[in-house]
């Protein structure tokens, strides 16, 4: 185990505890990653990252309110269709090749058959005969089984599952995905008083 000299942290990993040493650090000792967009600063690379989605998807978003005119139009050029977005344009060429040149998607319920991969597992789940999953505690039902796992730790004592701990402060979960998402609270918070 590789622990912190200067708090309570602890972790498995080297690199784990390279990363979290950065909360002890100083913004000026330490290399700062900037938002080349906006004024956003942080310590940890992978913060960044997550940061630029925010651009990117609000870029995309941006379009919307904009006139074609103003920015660049996707064009087929089988038919007259134009959009601003270019997988909208990779999305709608799928109509015009035929079913044996594309890989299809059937629903595992019914004949249903389409290009678009999103399609055939939303189909499933509006086929009535949809295996339902059920808890036997409860009257909790889903059509995945995974969701039903994670709803079973609910009517299980602390002592018969593993606890997720938090190290930085006392939060202890039985979900790992809710320790992750807890974390980056810590983060938020360590980088908005850096």
């Amino acid at each position: 185990m590789y622990q912190c000299e200067m708090c309570n942290f602890k972790t498995k990993y080297k690199g784990s505890l390279k990363s979290h040493l950065l909360v002890h650090s100083q913004n000026f000792e330490v290399e700062m990653y900037e938002c080349e967009t906006c004024n956003f600063k942080t310590k940890h690379k992978v913060v960044l990252k997550r940061h630029l989605l925010v651009h990117r998807y609000l870029k995309k978003h941006l379009l919307v309110h904009k006139e074609n005119s103003e920015v660049e139009m996707y064009t087929c050029e089988t038919c007259n269709f134009k959009t601003k977005l270019k997988c909208s344009l990779k999305r709608h060429l799928l109509v015009h090749r035929e079913n044996s040149e594309v890989k299809m998607y059937e629903c595992a319920l019914c004949n249903f058959r389409t290009k678009h991969k999103n399609e055939s597992s939303n189909t499933s789940f509006e086929n009535s005969e949809v295996e339902m999953y059920e808890c036997e505690t409860c009257h909790y039902k889903t059509k995945r089984k995974g969701d039903l796992k994670q709803h079973l730790l609910v009517h299980r004592e602390n002592s018969e599952v593993k606890m997720y701990e938090c190290a930085i402060c006392n939060l202890k979960t039985k979900r790992k995905g809710a320790l992750k998402k807890h974390i980056l609270v810590h983060r938020e918070t360590s980088e908005e008083n850096s």
